[in-house]
This record gives C-alpha cells, structure tokens and sequence, in this order.
C-alpha cells in the first residue's frame, strides 16, 4: 500500500538529472524482443542472399568428403583431421551471417540507448548470491510478466509453425516422386516460410514490447512535489541560505557603495526619490563614473552623507533619473556627457569661489 500510494504521488515529469543518474546506472528504456526480432531478420535476410553461395560449399565439401572416403585409413588422427576441417569450413560458411548479425546487433542497442559504459553493472556484488533476495527477484512482477511474455511468444510461434506446416500437408504426398534434392528445396522453402511468419508476428510483439517498456520506463522515473523540491535543493541550494547570502552582499555591496560617497564630486539629485553620487579624476579616468546611486530610503541616505562630508547636491531630476540607470562603478554614457559636464563645470564654479572665499579670510 505504502509503494502504492508513493507511485500516486509521482505525477511531475522527470528532471535531466534525474534522467542523467538513471542512466548512470544503466536505467534506460530498451526491449529486448527488438533486440531479437532484428537478429532474427537479419540471419534470415542473410540466408537468403547467401543461398547460392552456401549450397555451392556445402555440396562441394559433400562432394570432397564422400569422393574421399574410400582411401580413408578410419583412425583417431583422421577422425580429428575431418573434424577439425569440417568445423573450419563451417566456420567460413556462417561468418557472413555472424558478421551481419553482430554489426545489426551493435546497430540496435545503439539506436536504443546510445552508447553507454556502466562499470557498476558488471561489479560483482554479494547480495547477489542471497538466496531469498533471488527468490524475490524471481517472483518478481518483472520475472513473472517477462515469463508470461516469453510462453505468449512460444504458443504463437508454434501456432503459426503448426498452421503453416499443417497448410502443405497435402503436398507431402508426393514428396515420394522427388529427388533429393527437390525434397530438400521443398524442406527449405516450408522452413523459409516458418520463420517468415514467425518473424512478423514477432515485429508486432517487439513494437508492443518497446512500447510497454518506454511507458514504464518514463512512469518510474516520474517525480513527487517532494523530490522535485529536494532535487532543486541540491543543485541550486536551500532558498533560504541563499537568500541570506543575497542580502549580506547587498549589505556589503551598500555599505561600500556609501563609503565611496564622501569622495565623490557631486550628488545628482531628483530631488528626494533619487540619488547618483559622480566622482571624476581628470588625467585618470575618461570620463566621470557613478560611484554611489539609490532611491528612496537610500537616496536620503546618500542625500546625509554628501551634507555632511560637505559633497555638493544638485538638483536634476532628468539627469538624475538617466543616471540612475547606470550600474556601480560605471562610466557616464556618451549621451550625458554634457549635462553631466555642466553640472561638474557648475560644480568646480562653486568650489573655487568657496577656496577664494577661505583664501580673502586667511589673508585678511
């Protein structure tokens, strides 16, 4: 009940990391009854276009072996010898459909699940060797639907095999009247037919196999609320924590933002919601830079800090408001350079006057 009720809160579709760890562990979705009907049409297709060639070897090794055994002196020495030449003819007769049926194998898999290294699957592991864990596997709702899949093969094979077979018993009457050969090419021909029916039947039993499979694959990989929330914890971090770190670099940011305010030329004003604090070193910099900017709450503070370090306050609300626009640390765009210089130009204007003015008291 409890793996029942977990399987009905799966509902949100799988993560690509969830689906990048299950195929670390070689989690994928495959068939094998694709696997095996394309290694069966293939051999098939492969027989068949290699008939003439495996006939005319076949009956030329005939030929060699029954020409020759005459003159054989029957001993274990020849028995080898015969034997070891039989088995190096064969082997060269069915390399062409071992070769296509390997190279369509490969082809397969990798159509399937791409290519995959899974070193974890073929480590040994000791739980393995448990017996009541390999009886649980064995009673296993996978083991008992792959049982129920393979006898569901097996009985439609046979059927078809029986039917097909059943179908040409009236031309096994005059198999009697034949050569060996025709008798031969007529065992062939209701093999061939065998293994064609056979084969189409098992092309609509692998496309329902892949099917199934692919639906299972993708409703186990199926997420809860819960994992989708852990997950993203993981990879991006706890919300919380990083909001906290958000606002200790804001903090940290601000406070060195407002220490950059005393040394700076002037504070653009609008005059109360914003405040742009511009420093300008002729020679060092091409052209002014924002050193300190806020709104509200921060502008006031800005607002404080110039007055009280004795930092000039212009009021520009339009200039102000395009400045404001402009990150930390910044320099002036190209389109405020002339309103910014007049307000430095005013700025310098003042300062002057204001030196003049200590120097006439000084010298007074």
């Amino acid at each position: 009940m409890a793996e029942q009720q977990s399987n009905q809160d799966k509902t949100e579709k799988p993560t690509p990391r969830r689906r990048r760890k299950a195929r670390e562990k070689g989690q994928v979705a495959k068939s094998n009854e694709v696997m095996a009907v394309v290694v069966l049409l293939t051999g098939l297709a492969t027989l068949y276009a290699t008939a003439g060639y495996l006939y005319r070897n076949i009956t030329g090794l005939m030929r060699q072996v029954l020409g020759q055994a005459h003159a054989w002196d029957v001993n274990m020495d020849t028995i080898q010898g015969f034997a070891l030449r039989a088995m190096e003819g064969f082997f060269w007769l069915v390399l062409p459909v071992l070769v296509m049926v390997f190279v369509m194998a490969l082809l397969v898999g990798v159509a399937q699940v791409g290519f995959m290294w899974v070193p974890s699957l073929i480590k040994p592991k000791l739980e393995k060797l448990n017996p009541l864990k390999g009886l649980k596997r064995i009673a296993s709702k996978r083991t008992l639907m792959e049982l129920f899949k393979s006898v569901g093969k097996v009985v439609l094979v046979g059927y078809v095999a029986y039917a097909t077979i059943v179908g040409r018993m009236e031309d096994l009457s005059s198999l009697g009247h034949l050569t060996v050969i025709e008798i031969l090419h007529f065992v062939c021909e209701v093999a061939f037919l065998v293994f064609l029916k056979a084969a189409a039947i098992m092309v609509v039993l692998a496309a329902l196999d892949w099917a199934f499979n692919k639906w299972e694959y993708e409703k186990n990989l199926k997420m809860s609320k819960k994992e989708l929330k852990d997950e993203w914890k993981q990879t991006e971090g706890d919300p919380l924590v990083k909001q906290r770190i958000r606002q200790t670099q804001m903090k940290m940011a601000q406070q060195r933002m407002m220490a950059a305010v005393p040394e700076a030329d002037v504070v653009v004003t609008n005059p109360t919601h914003y405040a742009v604090a511009l420093l300008y070193q002729p020679g060092a910099m091409d052209a002014p830079q924002v050193t300190a900017k806020g709104k509200d709450l921060v502008a006031k503070k800005i607002r404080e800090l110039a007055e009280a370090h004795a930092v000039p306050l212009v009021q520009d609300p339009p200039v102000a408001q395009a400045l404001y626009q402009v990150e930390v640390g910044e320099t002036v765009p190209v389109e405020l350079f002339e309103a910014v210089a007049a307000i430095l130009a005013y700025v310098y204007r003042l300062k002057n006057r204001h030196h003049q003015y200590l120097y006439q008291e000084e010298t007074a």
